[in-house]
């Protein structure tokens, strides 16, 4: 039993860190940078000086870890060495601490593969083609709290441990954009996105109950697993269970989606602009999803020792792992899943409403911003505030700093802009964490990201 309950944990920090490997692209840092391309895919009613054009694939890539949990989460120092959260010396109050009601991890990737952006028309016009690519898990704190406390010493120990997912979309993004001045003082703009699904799959255990005692585990659970046709299934033809799955080859137009992107700023007296946007409204749609359920109706029942979650005797022997193979066989048989008739899902996009103030001081030379964002993410919702100081000291010489405090964590970031003229190139984060292992994993809280991009710009200089 012992053997199974570190598997499991195993493997759950194995999800923490590998499927770190859903929701923003482009980095919020960028957002005060005149001069930064890329900045309309915050709020569509920015807009850049002059016309441009991207480094094929290197307009802007990004890639982005977000997570409230890192490694010291899981690891701490006893008697000069790293011991697991398994650990008796580890005391259960110190490891639930860290943890909040909902755990998670996200990756964010995005390339942009052909970028550029012209004036005409009265005013700015972007078009944008771009892979993007969301993973992200999700664990209720119940999970850990199983995995080191298990059963109480007395009575009936019940656990809740509901909406578990594991989910990835993976989609091209054709963005068609426009900003312009309204007055001297509000300028607006709008995008609209067609999206092309290649890729998605989620798989979710909407409940898990678990009821322990001295004599038996009780254990039911429903839950699904759903994916495009890019993953190959194997079923036992007699009753539909799946006994195998594998990576297929068959790529195609799995799904399609549109999204719009609304913005506007508006500079109430000189120097202080205030801006807002919303970006994301829309939908995504997969087609012909391949789709299995665990029957809910089924209950696990395992009886056969005393002692549920006792440690090792004086003997060095524990009673479950003569019978851990037959346990872990029956939990298994908890988890197997049914093939069902294919179907088509509906999800809507990551809304995000941001809203900034900048005030500028100096002509322009430095400049303070504030930017607050909000990211709707299903039944979650993940709000930042972030603090920037922008330094303009040359005209082909940009660069800003910033301070974040969010519901994930805090952290600080800067992005770097040398925008010469036909030439411009950034780099930057908006998470640096302060603390990595020696394998360069953050100690506290997985957050970092990073984003650079090459873009050449032409033409007549306009004022924004």
């Amino acid at each position: 039993m012992k053997y199974s309950i570190k598997y499991i944990a195993s493997l759950c920090i194995a999800l923490a860190f590998v499927a770190a490997l859903p929701a923003q692209t482009t980095l919020n840092t960028s957002y005060f940078m005149e001069k930064m391309p890329m900045r309309t895919q915050l709020n569509p009613a920015l807009k850049t000086p002059n016309n441009y054009i991207s480094f094929p694939g290197l307009s802007n890539f990004y890639l982005g870890v977000n997570s409230n949990l890192g490694l010291g989460t899981f690891l701490y120092p006893r008697d000069n060495k790293l011991v697991t959260f398994l650990h008796p010396d580890v005391d259960a109050n110190e490891f639930l601490s860290k943890l909040s009601p909902d755990n998670t991890l996200e990756l964010d990737l995005g390339m942009d593969l052909i970028s550029f952006g012209f004036w005409s028309w009265g005013g700015q016009n972007t078009v944008n083609l771009a892979l993007k690519s969301r993973t992200g898990v999700y664990m209720p704190q119940e999970i850990f709290q199983f995995l080191k406390t298990g059963q109480e010493a007395t009575g009936v120990t019940r656990y809740d441990m509901s909406n578990i997912t594991a989910t990835t979309d993976n989609y091209l993004e054709l963005a068609l954009g426009h900003a312009r001045d309204i007055n001297d003082k509000l300028s607006v703009g709008a995008r609209v996105k067609f999206l092309l699904g290649a890729a998605h799959a989620e798989a979710r255990i909407d409940r898990m109950d678990i009821s322990m005692s001295q004599d038996e585990w009780r254990i039911k659970q429903s839950g699904h697993l759903q994916a495009t046709s890019l993953l190959e299934l194997t079923t036992d033809p007699e009753t539909g269970e799946i006994t195998d799955y594998k990576m297929g080859s068959n790529f195609g137009l799995a799904g399609f989606g549109l999204g719009f992107d609304l913005g506007a700023t508006y500079e109430i007296i000189d120097n202080l602009t205030l801006s807002a946007s919303l970006t994301d409204i829309g939908f995504m749609r997969w087609n012909n999803l391949t789709r299995a359920e665990t029957d809910p109706n089924k209950e696990f029942v395992y009886t056969g020792f005393d002692n549920i979650g006792a440690e090792d005797d004086e003997n060095g022997d524990n009673p479950f792992e003569q019978k851990a193979d037959q346990l872990g066989e029956d939990l298994k048989a908890m988890t197997k899943f049914y093939k069902t008739d294919t179907q088509s899902v509906g999800n809507s996009l990551r809304t995000t409403l941001r809203v900034g103030a900048e005030y500028c001081v100096l002509d322009n030379a430095i400049s303070f911003g504030l930017l607050s964002t909000t990211r709707f993410v299903g039944y979650r919702t993940y709000a930042e505030g972030m603090a920037a100081i922008n330094f303009r000291p040359l005209s082909a010489l940009h660069l800003t700093v910033n301070g974040s405090v969010s519901n994930m964590g805090s952290s600080v970031g800067a992005i770097l802009n040398i925008c010469a003229q036909g030439f411009n190139f950034f780099i930057g984060t908006d998470y640096f964490a302060t603390r990595y292992s020696k394998q360069f994993i953050p100690i506290n809280h997985a957050r970092a990201n990073l984003s650079l991009g090459l873009n050449f710009t032409f033409g007549k200089k306009h004022e924004i």
